[in-house]
């Protein structure tokens, strides 16, 4: 394989190719535009010579208007370059970031639940934000380091050219500067990751101490984690002022060498004047153009530094924009007009990532309008079962029919849209209480509204909100009750209308009264729909028709309440772990 056709397959090859690309032409002006700063900026040492030649030493007033004009002019040229460098590569960085980003969150977004239960969401997050800035810097710093190589270049054979023996005699003298540089830079990059190892930390602590100011405050710990945060900031400080003796260590060494080595030019060079063998004006103009091959020489290697942690950042933006779901729709899915809400589950099997079976050999026929109750303790399999419904999974062998048509042959977001899901948990986006409400079907009507939050038992405590449905939840709703964030997801579920719907018990956290209010909407929600609900609490359950009693990721038992407690199984001994042992008499009634 080539080396070309190697870094073309590479990621950074492709990462240039679906971001820079688009914006070649802007790249093409950006990169003209440096070449205009690479070469103003190697024009000084041109300047000097006339300065001292026909200015200094022969008077010339002609050349000196000359020289000054010709430096304005110069500078203009410079300054407009680099502003217009400045602005256009702004507008390329921020469109290549938003390019970037976007694809990511779309490629997330739709990503299936296995990739959420293996992947850490900071990890996730970091992506988004220290790697896409990372990755960035090859284009970001490219236009900065095409103009200061132009000026290098130019310089070092403005150098050659005026005297090609001192020339010889200055670059052998700068591996000196090179070898101080490599020795401390090596350093530097250690300091440096020790400090953002360190302020990683420390965001840690922070971000900690912040969302677990409720725990922090039930246990008294403030002080603990008060000097944990004391410790760790300490910590940061140390590395820091590590890195920055260094810094100002490194920086006099190197400008130390830099004066020997222009002083040892200028002892040549001077001398070649006295001999007359070069003029003056040539000894400042050759001192002056090597002059200006350090500074963007050092930033060059900055560039190249930036680089190395560059391409890392490229590999983990296309390990996520590489990512595949593992739910996908078919060629040519299937998308009812309407769906009954008949459910049928065949010899259905189910293993994460293959392994030990979670599910095993499940058959279950669910008929239009029914409530399906799934009881078990926990690790049963009743979530899994559920989440299998709305292709959060799929089975591994068997299947689930909706109104007899396997799940896997429907448009995944026609399946979905039809079935409401409202979890144990109840998550709010930030927003308005309207915003809430309406996220599952946006054009919704005041009316519709309205009759949501009727339904819910919400209208009345949403009216007595300071902006009514206008007023701020909060990050996850923070600023509601739990009973007042449960019956707004009922809302929610309830707009969306859906055939089926799938209940976690919303009402065990919750005081008599709220779960008064959220058991009743939830009656309410489930009249005329297909329903599935995760039971922890039997009592919600004693009119379903039909409970599902689960264990070890089979199906043990399935009945009417009074069927299984005639049975005296598994789900009678449920049933006496809550309420207490049963007498036959209470059977039979």
């Amino acid at each position: 394989m080539s080396l070309f056709k190697k870094y073309k397959e590479s990621r950074v090859g492709r990462f240039l190719k679906d971001y820079a690309w688009p914006l070649k032409y802007r790249i093409v002006a950006l990169l003209f535009l440096s070449t205009v700063i690479g070469v103003t900026g190697a024009a000084p040492s041109f300047v000097i010579k006339y300065l001292t030649d026909d200015v200094l030493v022969n008077k010339n007033q002609k050349v000196l208007l000359l020289v000054c004009l010709g430096t304005m002019v110069i500078m203009l040229f410079k300054g407009l370059s680099a502003y217009y460098t400045n602005l256009w590569g702004a507008k390329i960085s921020g469109q290549m970031t938003m390019n970037i980003r976007g694809d990511m969150y779309e490629k997330v977004q739709n990503m299936s639940f296995d990739y959420f239960s293996e992947s850490k969401s900071g990890d996730v997050m970091s992506r988004f934000g220290i790697d896409t800035d990372k990755a960035l810097t090859i284009l970001s710093g490219a236009a900065k380091a095409f103009a200061d190589m132009m000026q290098v270049v130019i310089s070092l054979v403005i150098v050659f050219i005026t005297n090609p023996k001192l020339a010889l005699i200055a670059i052998f003298l700068v591996p000196m500067v090179s070898a101080i540089m490599k020795k401390y830079s090596r350093r530097l990059r250690n300091t440096g990751k020790d400090i953002q190892e360190s302020f990683g930390k420390l965001n840690t602590i922070l971000q900690e101490g912040i969302t677990g100011i409720r725990v922090i405050k039930a246990f008294a710990t403030e002080k603990f984690e008060i000097e944990k945060y004391k410790t760790e900031n300490s910590n940061n400080f140390y590395h820091l002022i590590r890195n920055k003796r260094l810094d100002a260590r490194i920086k006099p060494m190197v400008e130390y060498v830099n004066i020997v080595v222009i002083l040892a030019i200028l002892y040549y060079g001077g001398t070649l004047v006295i001999q007359g063998k070069m003029t003056s004006g040539d000894l400042m103009k050759f001192i002056t153009a090597f002059a200006l091959v350090g500074e963007p020489l050092k930033r060059l290697s900055d560039y190249i530094n930036a680089l190395n942690s560059a391409i890392p950042a490229v590999d983990r933006l296309y390990e996520i924009l590489e990512l595949e779901s593992t739910i996908e729709n078919k060629e040519n899915p299937y998308i009812p007009k309407k769906i009954e809400g008949i459910v049928e589950f065949e010899n259905l099997d189910f293993a994460y990532n293959s392994e030990r079976d979670v599910l095993k050999n499940l058959n279950l026929s669910v008929k239009q309008g029914e409530m399906v109750a799934l009881v078990g303790r926990s690790g049963s399999g009743k979530t899994t079962l559920v989440n299998l419904i709305p292709r959060f999974y799929d089975a591994t062998n068997g299947s689930i029919k909706i109104d007899g048509i396997d799940t896997r042959d429907y448009d995944v977001y026609t399946l979905r849209k039809n079935i409401g899901v409202v979890p144990q948990e109840t998550f709010l986006f930030s927003g308005s209480v309207r915003d809430t409400i309406i996220y599952g079907k946006r054009n919704a009507s005041d009316e519709e509204i309205e009759k949501a939050l009727r339904m819910a038992n919400a209208y009345n405590f949403v009216m007595e909100l300071p902006q009514g449905l206008n007023t701020e939840v909060g990050e996850r709703g923070v600023l509601l009750s739990g009973g007042q964030k449960q019956r707004l997801a009922i809302a929610r579920a309830i707009l969306e209308n859906p055939p089926i719907m799938i209940l976690d018990e919303a009402t065990s956290a919750l005081d008599t009264e709220s779960e008064r209010l959220v058991q009743d909407a939830l009656d309410k929600l489930m009249t005329n729909r297909t329903t599935f609900v995760i039971a922890h609490r039997l009592s919600t359950i004693l009119h379903a028709d039909k409970i599902v009693v689960m264990e070890n990721g089979e199906i043990m038992e399935v009945g009417t309440h009074n069927e299984l407690l005639n049975k005296k199984g598994i789900y009678t001994k449920l049933y006496e772990t809550q309420f207490g042992k049963l007498e036959e008499e209470t059977i039979n009634a």
